[in-house]
């Protein structure tokens, strides 16, 4: 049932900044889409010059906690 919950609240927030823990690590990113229980979001890795973002795709059951970030 939380699952269903988090996956509408994640739909509505498409293009925010995220922060996400799960138990084998912390990523962020701009959420991109949510697709089942699937979420995908564009991380950035590395800053400046020669960064570079990449899409990953992550489990909502494996979401420990997630964090939003206003838009800037």
């Amino acid at each position: 049932m939380f699952e269903s919950f988090l996956e509408a609240e994640l739909t509505k927030r498409i293009g925010t900044p995220v922060e996400i823990a799960m138990s084998d690590g912390f990523v962020e990113g701009i959420i991109t889409s949510v697709t089942g229980n699937l979420l995908t979001i564009l991380q950035t890795v590395g800053y400046g010059y020669g960064s570079t973002t990449t899409p990953l795709t992550v489990s909502i059951p494996a979401i420990n906690f997630i964090t939003f970030s206003p838009v800037v």
